[in-house]
């Protein structure tokens, strides 16, 4: 013990001896030494193998650390190699170096802790979510729930004011190519950013913004400067000012050619779309903070644009868009405002697909958790009552964005609703609208045009009020090519619309509810329909132009000024098997079931219409019937004239001028009052036709009349009107030097002699002028206006055909039976009265002289064979009485037969030369019936000459022929009367046998009529 005081004892009475400046500089060098070895040696020794496991201890992870190094003159600090891993032993976090320079004698001035020169080499994070059970876990989850663990059981209750934050400055602090790696293993999906650059001049925690604002802008006191690159390009940038108590910061950021596919992968499989392609720009002045204990944030000229983006479907594309971009942002989060001053987006290429089920981009956009929800059947619970929070009652966010400016979108549409695939080409989108807040108040004033497959353009400009859900836009549309709409007609029409143009003018305004108006004009041009059949033109026209239009749904209401038709053009066409044109244009389609008739509201109103004026232009008709044989074509052209005031809510009908041609020379007018927009429609018409070449209409003649027409014109004037239903009819027919030519031999000609009609009609001028009345009832099921003509025009020509006598008789003013001409008992010469009637029948033929005329005498043969017994008894008296038979006495009767004298005598000597009695025996025989009542002598000559007289009678015979003889003398006492009396031709008056098979009707002679 001795030993080892003693050299101490020594040393320090030595020490005790030297002055006090050297025991003083022993002591600081001492003092200097133990720093030296405690800070320089000691210390990193300790955290560099203390701090590892202590850290591994806490955050249940290895912690590797390689070197601490601490300079104990400057306080400079140095770590190197710091990392903590993962719990595969996989990097996680880490830095290759950082180093510090502790200023303590600024420390010390300062009130505070001062650090210069912080570098932070290379730093990395590598940040996982990982595959769990949990709907979010990372893989730094379990140091939190171990921190969490440890924290619990060693915790203990804080004061609730907060602690101040401590004084610290410190001055060029930068992080050097820091690696950030975002990885996301449940949907595979990586963002990694390798080069992070952090720079901050100067930094001091009790500066505030206000003063650093007022600095010049040389200051750098609290600025920062953040830089981070992104592996596949792209630029983000932060600059700015920052504050901690209270906290705020001012500056900027900028991201430049963001890749925007990497963050895709992180929603990927949400989506069936695959983002392809997308930079993402974005720059804004921003400040950030708290004021009064309230979140402050505002941004300022901010710009946004997503450009270059591309999105695609099974490796098609889908969008494709240049540019998307806001400029102008300006967000205020006090003040709950939100103002853009532009959007702008141009070059959008959409591409979609539209069919029963709706459009593809939908489901494609939809994220699957949602469709799974619309999948699932709603859920019938509860409606809840929300709760008014105070925070319900707060100011109301601002929205509003001052011009949007679309250019070059395009949008490809497959439509496939009705039947095959269809491709719209909507291009050339662009539409530019004045303020739109989100609130939705103020009418949004824009622009719009765009084109259809480059084969028509809209233009529309106008204002659309959100709020009360109003339009009002004026609109136009030109030259839309209506070919485009073929495949949908196709489906139902047998017709190829070839060619056709549609534009319109005017102002739409319209609402939420029923309330539609249109003002404006329409256009028609260049109209080519043709039917798929024949492949010929069915409908046509240069130009149909309605100069002013007015629709007002609401009033159901349509109002036209003016219809003009340049050009017109029909066909009509009847097949050989008599079905037309418009028949077969409809397509029959057997797989479908027939549409079920809409439900028609009775109390609503039919659409009141009114057209002021259909006007004509150089209008066209081809009508052909290929029924017939040889087939018929004909053709009205230049049809011109106008329709006038034409409603369907006036009693006032309409004016019809319509005047047209017929095969280019036969004049055609329509012209009257008409009314088809009533319930019960009105029409009082007259049609025209003037010198009509009948030669074009030999397919009907020959197959329907059975001749071919070698000459001829037709006149027709046809009035109809129609009032309550009932249709009456004067049709007046003129048929100028008409001339059958050959038979025809077709099965459906009618088996009237039309020859006979033909010259029964026709005058001497080679005139047919009839007048034919028609009616009808519109109310019956069987009306057509067609059966109604045809019934009356047939009966005409019957009745020409069936009672020509009675014709001719009309035509002369006559109501004599002029078929009948009668004559005496028993002679064949002409009476005074049958004279009378063959000269009414000569006029009938002088007016008729196709006609020809057949006569055949009849007999009565009881009147006749008594007449004829009477002459020859007559004729034996006057030759026995030696007398002319024309002597004898007028009216010579049995009881005004003479008693006495030759013609007693020639009495007596006939009776004994036929009976061969004696004639006295006859008078004693009256004298014995009368017995007891005595005779004068004049009564028993008188009833002895009647006795002798038809004795005498009765016993004249006639011969077999001798009614024939005098039925032929009758007819040839007709032809000779016509012949000699009355002038007519003996080649139009034939007389026929009537000698065989003798008509015993009645004692005339019987005419009939036949053409020449």
């Amino acid at each position: 013990m001795s030993v080892v005081s003693s050299p101490l004892a020594r040393l320090r009475q030595q020490y005790t001896q030297l002055p006090r400046y050297q025991r003083y500089i022993g002591i600081s060098a001492l003092i200097y030494l133990i720093w030296t070895l405690l800070l320089g040696m000691l210390v990193p020794y300790v955290v560099q193998q203390q701090a590892p496991k202590q850290l591994s201890q806490i955050l249940n992870r290895e912690v590797v650390l390689s070197d601490v190094a601490i300079n104990p003159f400057t306080l400079a600090v140095s770590l190197d190699n710091f990392a903590i891993k993962e719990a595969d032993g996989t990097p996680f976090v880490g830095f290759h170096q950082l180093s510090f320079e502790y200023q303590f004698w600024r420390s010390i001035f300062n009130w505070g802790y001062s650090v210069t020169n912080i570098e932070l080499n290379t730093p990395y994070a590598h940040i996982k979510r990982v595959i769990s059970d949990e709907p979010l876990r990372f893989n730094f989850s379990d140091i939190i729930e171990h921190l969490a663990n440890n924290n619990g059981t060693e915790a203990k209750a804080e004061d609730d004011a907060a602690s101040a934050i401590p004084h610290f400055l410190f001055t060029d602090l930068a992080i050097v190519d820091a690696n950030l790696n975002l990885i996301d293993e449940v949907t595979q999906g990586e963002v990694t950013y390798p080069s992070i650059q952090l720079n901050i001049a100067a930094f001091d925690s009790n500066t505030p913004l206000s003063t650093q604002l007022s600095n010049e802008p040389s200051s750098k006191v609290n600025r920062y400067d953040i830089e981070f690159v992104g592996r596949h390009g792209g630029l983000m940038q932060l600059k700015g000012q920052v504050q901690l108590t209270p906290f705020n910061v001012v500056g900027d950021i900028s991201l430049q050619n963001i890749h925007l596919p990497q963050f895709w992968t992180f929603i990927a499989d949400e989506f069936q779309v695959k983002l392809d392609k997308g930079l993402l720009d974005f720059s804004t002045d921003y400040q950030f903070g708290f004021e009064n204990q309230h979140l402050q944030a505002t941004l300022n000229n901010g710009e946004l644009d997503l450009k270059q983006l591309n999105v695609s479907h099974q490796q098609a594309s889908i969008v494709a868009l240049d540019s998307f971009a806001f400029k102008g942002i300006n967000f205020d989060l006090a003040n709950k405002s939100v103002v853009v001053d532009t959007l702008t987006t141009n070059n959008l290429t959409l591409n979609a697909h539209l069919d029963k089920t709706g459009v593809d981009l939908v489901p494609l956009f939809m994220p699957k958790q949602m469709q799974k929800k619309h999948a699932q059947p709603p859920k019938d619970e509860p409606a809840a009552q929300l709760a008014t929070t105070p925070s319900a009652q707060t100011l109301p966010w601002h929205a509003t964005l001052s011009q949007i400016k679309i250019s070059d979108y395009k949008v490809n549409l497959k439509e496939q609703l009705l039947g095959d695939e269809n491709l719209w080409k909507i291009g050339d989108i662009s539409l530019s609208t004045g303020p739109v807040n989100a609130a939705l108040t103020s009418p949004i004033e824009y622009q719009l045009a765009l084109n259809v497959n480059q084969q028509g353009t809209l233009t529309s400009q106008g204002a659309v009020d959100p709020a009360t859900q109003k339009i009002d836009s004026q609109i136009t549309m030109a030259n839309l090519a209506l070919t485009q709409f073929q495949p949908y007609l196709s489906l139902y029409l047998n017709i190829n619309l070839e060619d056709g143009l549609f534009s319109t003018q005017g102002q739409l305004q319209a609402d939420a509810s029923t309330n539609v108006t249109y003002q404006g004009a329409l256009q028609v041009k260049q109209l080519l329909i043709k039917d798929t059949i024949k492949q010929q033109p069915l409908l046509k026209w240069q130009t149909v132009d309605i100069n002013q239009l007015t629709f007002d749904k609401a009033a159901n209401q349509l109002s036209i000024d003016q219809v003009t038709l340049s050009q017109p053009f029909s066909r009509i066409l009847i097949a050989e098997d008599r079905s037309t044109n418009f028949q077969e244009l409809m397509v029959q389609r057997p797989d479908t079931k027939p549409a079920s008739k809409p439900e028609v509201n009775s109390d609503s109103a039919p659409l009141a219409l009114s057209i002021n004026n259909i006007a004509f232009n150089d209008g066209s008709t081809f009508f052909a019937d290929n029924s017939l044989t040889p087939n018929f074509a004909a053709s009205i052209e230049h049809l011109s004239g106008n329709i006038a005031n034409l409603s369907s809510s006036s009693e006032q009908p309409a004016s019809v001028d319509i005047l047209g041609k017929i095969d280019r020379y036969a004049p055609v007018s329509l012209k009257g009052q008409i009314n088809p927009l009533l319930a019960q429609p009105f029409l009082d018409l007259a049609l025209s036709f003037k010198h009509v070449e009948l030669t074009s209409v030999n397919p009907y003649s020959g197959t329907y009349a059975g001749y071919y027409i070698d000459k001829g014109l037709l006149s027709l004037d046809l009035n109809y009107q129609l009032e309550n239903n009932q249709l009456v009819g004067d049709n007046h027919l003129v048929v100028d030097q008409l001339q059958l030519g050959k038979p025809s031999d077709s099965s459906l000609a009618t088996s009237l002699p039309i020859t006979l009609a033909i010259a029964l009609l026709q005058d001497r001028h080679g005139v047919i002028d009839l007048g034919l009345q028609v009616s009808g009832d519109l109310d019956e099921p069987s009306f057509s206006f067609g059966s109604i003509i045809a019934t009356a025009f047939t009966n005409v020509i019957t009745k020409a055909v069936t009672a020509p006598f009675s014709l001719l008789a009309g035509l002369l003013g006559s109501d004599d039976e002029l078929d009948k001409v009668p004559f005496n008992a028993g002679e064949s010469k002409l009476p005074a009265a049958s004279q009378k009637l063959l000269d009414n029948l000569a006029k009938g033929l002088e007016s008729r002289p196709m006609l020809t005329l057949s006569a055949k005498g009849a007999v009565d043969e009881i009147a006749d064979s008594q007449a004829l017994m009477t002459q020859a008894l007559q004729q034996k008296l006057a030759k026995i009485a030696g007398i002319e038979v024309n002597t004898l006495p007028a009216n010579l009767t049995p009881s005004t037969y003479p008693t006495s004298g030759i013609l007693s005598d020639a009495l007596k000597r006939l009776y004994q030369d036929e009976l061969q009695l004696s004639a006295t025996d006859v008078k004693s025989q009256i004298l014995a019936e009368y017995g007891e009542k005595p005779l004068t002598e004049d009564e028993l000559a008188t009833r002895w000459h009647i006795a002798l007289y038809n004795y005498c009678h009765a016993a004249q015979t006639l011969s077999d022929d001798a009614l024939g003889v005098l039925a032929q003398q009758r007819a040839l006492s007709v032809k000779t009367y016509l012949v000699d009396s009355a002038n007519i031709g003996a080649e139009r008056v034939f007389v026929l046998d009537s000698r065989v098979d003798v008509d015993a009707s009645a004692n005339q002679a019987l005419l009939t009529l036949s053409a020449n």
